[in-house]
């Protein structure tokens, strides 16, 4: 079975296929040129994934990432499988979160969502943005700021990991004695993909709500 044949040098498509299987999503910055190679030949490796694994290869502007539906290793309990796919309350809780957040910067700032100069924000900012949208919600039943902050730190290391957001470095010179609260993130592509306006505000509502409920019973 061919898919291939006319498309280039073996060596680019095998860079194509590993960089797409190595994380949840590739950016057209991570390597320009590859990236363009994929966008020419995007039929192909669909064809390729569809057929072969039933995965499916969605490339456009912003990044390219493979979607499948079904796990086939029945022995892996959900928590084993390698994806983005927060199911802990307060995760799920600050995710959304961040993406009211993300567009709130958008807005903000008056950027557009394909604007090329990266999205950059202090972790301050999304703890007062938090804060405030706790208080809104839940008014004098919010969670103080040693629990927000608790909740937003346990989701930070999985937004790295799955390169929702990028950490900056301290200057040198900050290093030894930097501030977590000033510690600079820089928003990815993945975020576009999730319509906030579709999702985001009532699912944050209806799961503080919720769980504000579940404390009450417990």
């Amino acid at each position: 079975m061919t898919f291939f044949e006319h498309v280039g040098p073996k060596e680019r498509i095998q860079r194509a296929l590993n960089v797409l299987v190595e994380a949840p999503f590739f950016y057209p910055a991570d390597d320009p040129d590859l990236y363009a190679f994929l966008r020419k030949n995007r039929a192909e490796f669909q064809r390729f994934f569809r057929e072969l694994y039933d995965w499916q290869l969605v490339v456009d502007a912003r990044c390219a990432r493979l979607f499948k539906e079904t796990w086939h290793n029945r022995a892996l309990k959900p928590s084993q499988h390698d994806a983005f796919a927060p199911t802990r309350r307060d995760d799920c809780i600050a995710f959304l979160l961040m993406l009211e957040f993300h567009e709130h910067l958008l807005e903000e700032r008056n950027v557009a969502p394909d604007d090329p100069a990266p999205l950059r924000f202090q972790f301050g900012e999304l703890f007062d943005f938090a804060t405030a949208r706790f208080a809104a919600v839940l008014r004098e039943r919010a969670p103080g700021s040693d629990e927000v902050r608790r909740i937003l730190r346990g989701l930070v290391p999985a937004l790295l990991r799955f390169r929702f957001l990028r950490e900056l470095e301290p200057e040198r010179d900050e290093r030894d004695h930097v501030d977590r609260e000033n510690l600079i993130y820089e928003c990815l592509p993945s975020l576009q993909l999730y319509d906030v306006r579709a999702l985001a505000a009532p699912a944050l509502e209806a799961a503080l709500a919720a769980a504000r409920v579940d404390e009450q019973e417990s």
